[in-house]
């Protein structure tokens, strides 16, 4: 008598989701800085919202800023299913092409403030290697929140357990582009709208939608 059993999901190895993340991490951060460094027109500024002001300026906000620099590829390379880590690439190239569509169309820019006397070494160097990487441009939308938000959602539906704690992550790293002095609120929600934007052009929806094939076993 035969029954039907599903295949398990195409895995891709680590070796090549690595080459992957690091190709797509090098060629969006190429496209950022660059736009960054030679905007087309007068970088525009936003007015602060009540947010920006309740959030307001933190030292110690770098280092979950940082952080969150790491998150997006991190939570990207641990999507281990073949067409679900694909699936996550094309919301990624998808959302960010969309950011870099608006950085060129409206750029946009946000005041810095001098960094106050008294950090410890540390957190000084941290502080000072962004302000040397990173002009104070293209800050709407934000793709320190577009992309981990898009990997966290391919790395919810890889690990489904996992999906609160991502959630709560993100929610709890997020205030650091606001903090830093590096975005406005608005950025924030730019940046949300953007990842949405990428995963439904991208056909997140459908992601799971598709039973996997099936082989007859005897």
């Amino acid at each position: 008598m035969s029954a039907i059993a599903a295949s398990p999901p195409a895995v891709l190895p680590w070796p090549q989701r690595l080459a992957v993340v690091l190709a797509a991490t090098a060629l969006g951060a190429v496209v950022y800085l660059g736009i960054n460094a030679h905007p087309w027109r007068l970088p525009a500024s936003l007015p602060r919202t009540v947010m920006d002001d309740a959030i307001g300026w933190r030292a110690w906000a770098i280092w979950p800023y940082w952080a969150m620099l790491l998150t997006g590829p991190a939570l990207a390379l641990a999507i281990r299913e073949r067409a679900l880590f694909y699936a996550t690439l094309r919301a990624f190239a998808l959302a960010a092409g969309l950011n870099a569509a608006i950085w060129l169309a409206w750029p946009t820019r946000i005041a810095r403030r001098a960094l106050p006397e008294g950090l410890d070494a540390w957190t000084q160097a941290a502080w000072r290697a962004l302000y040397a990487l990173d002009a104070p441009h293209n800050c709407f939308p934000s793709g320190h929140i577009t992309v981990p938000a898009v990997a966290a959602v391919g790395f919810a539906l890889q690990y489904p357990r996992a999906r609160p704690a991502a959630a709560l992550g993100l929610a709890a790293l997020a205030p650091s582009v606001v903090a830093t002095g590096q975005h406005y609120a608005w950025d924030v929600a730019g940046g949300l709208a953007t990842a949405t934007l990428g995963l439904l052009l991208a056909g997140a929806p459908s992601w799971r939608s598709v039973a996997p094939p099936a082989v007859i076993c005897r």
